[in-house]
């Protein structure tokens, strides 16, 4: 899962050059609330969430990010700099990854809950 947060300290940190969640490949893009800060995946690591009425997902871990996140992709340019911010703002991390401990359906606009051990 990827948070609208991070993506949009990407865009930042690489004004001119597009950024979307295309270059993530996130299975969920997490909608955040404006001023979140970025790398906020990081504070859900060991928690679960409730996605809509009965999906829970508990977090494991981050992903560390490869060199696919610079290449090109349709209308996106491929640019060494994605990774290299990545690298050096994050230790190559950039996500959470989590295991699907109730499943279910979800759909767009559902609401996300924290649920802390």
């Amino acid at each position: 899962m990827l948070s609208t947060a991070t993506l949009d300290w990407m865009r930042t940190a690489l004004a001119g050059i597009p950024v979307d969640e295309r270059r993530f490949r996130p299975d969920l893009l997490i909608r955040t609330p404006p001023e979140t800060p970025a790398f906020v995946e990081d504070q859900w690591l060991g928690s679960s969430v409730r996605i809509g009425t009965t999906v829970c997902v508990t977090f494991v871990r981050s992903s560390e990010r490869c060199v696919m996140v610079n290449e090109s992709q349709q209308d996106l340019p491929g640019s060494a700099l994605v990774l290299k911010t990545i690298a050096h703002a994050h230790a190559m991390r950039l996500d959470a990854l989590g295991t699907v401990t109730e499943p279910g359906t979800i759909g767009v606009g559902d609401t996300v809950a924290v649920i802390r051990p």
